[in-house]
């Protein structure tokens, strides 16, 4: 990994519109790069349940072993307590794992994009994804942040773009040497980037003439309108996804779709079952969109909570992924 400075602000008194757990603190954790410093906004949950070890011989404080980390990762336009990661992030940490779940730069309550021309590019993921992991890894860090030991990147659970930083970032992790996670878990994550073009020039038909398109996406608290420019689209159209079957065997993959996806085909999940096969699990979940809500009429035969007037299908999601770790 690229060496940098990294740092982490605790937050005593988080935003007015961020809720936090009794076992959750709210961060910055900053990072300087080519003479610019910037913050990247993260909520660590605290496990619920410990398992104690025997006293550090340097300064005789009890640690704790099983020392687990997930790491969240939203999608585009989105943000670190979008869909299910509030909830997932609270089961984390009642089974005993770490949970960092962040705001990519762009997005939340990060800083902006490194070069607004560029757009929140996939590079631009990877940095936060390096900051985030280096943090980790320090210990001086480790100590302020959770008072513990060595701890282990063990799951990395991502959302349709951050899917693809998910697979890239292990990528990066192999070539150099660097420990990799034991799980990954990709919900509703694009395969083909043509589908990308295809999905944004139905959306916006001069999009590429005039260098981008207008989204609106959470920001500080607020919903706001901003610029998406070319580059930040071609950066994840032009991923290529085979590459990812180069991650080694031991890491093993899930996939979580809705039958009723509007933003990523369906059958993405086959073709992320064929690239990891052998080492995947798939699970589809009838009558979900993209974002896991229930469509128009659905007949709620799990009779899951109604949000925004929807089926809310998260805590589905939710149970899927927790069943799923544990019997790994």
């Amino acid at each position: 990994m690229e060496k940098k400075y990294v740092g982490v602000q605790i937050q005593d008194a988080p935003p007015s519109y961020i809720k936090l757990d009794p076992n959750e603190k709210f961060v910055y954790i900053t990072s300087t790069m080519n003479g610019l410093s910037y913050r990247i906004a993260a909520i660590i949950s605290y496990p619920e349940k410990r398992n104690l070890s025997t006293p550090n011989i340097e300064d005789g404080r009890l640690l704790y072993k099983d020392n687990k980390l997930a790491l969240l990762l939203h999608g585009s336009q989105s943000h670190k307590n979008a869909i299910y990661q509030t909830l997932l992030a609270k089961k984390l940490a009642q089974s005993g794992y770490w949970v960092i779940r962040i705001d990519f730069r762009g997005q939340g309550d990060s800083s902006d994009n490194y070069d607004p021309a560029l757009g929140r590019t996939l590079d631009q993921d990877l940095e936060d994804m390096s900051t985030v992991y280096q943090t980790v890894s320090d210990r001086s860090l480790r100590e302020l942040l959770y008072k513990t030991g060595k701890i282990s990147l063990d799951v990395i659970v991502a959302h349709s773009r951050g899917s693809l930083a998910m697979f890239k970032f292990c990528l990066k992790l192999l070539a150099t040497a660097s420990p990799l996670p034991s799980h990954l878990i990709n919900c509703a994550g694009r395969y083909d980037g043509k589908g990308l073009i295809e999905r944004c020039t139905r959306l916006h038909p001069h999009w590429q003439t005039e260098g981008g398109f207008w989204a609106n996406g959470p920001r500080n608290g607020e919903y706001k309108d901003f610029w998406i420019p070319l580059s930040e689209t071609y950066s994840i159209a032009s991923v290529c996804v085979p590459e990812f079957a180069a991650i080694p065997l031991n890491c093993s993959v899930m996939s979580c779709y809705g039958t009723c996806d509007h933003i990523v085909p369906v059958s993405a999940a086959s073709r992320y079952a064929k690239l990891f096969e052998g080492r995947h699990s798939l699970e589809l979940i009838e009558n979900a969109d993209h974002n896991y809500y229930g469509i128009e009429g659905d007949p709620n035969v799990l009779n899951l909570p109604i949000r925004r007037g929807r089926v809310n299908y998260s805590p589905l999601v939710v149970d899927l992924i927790m069943e799923y770790l544990k019997n790994k």
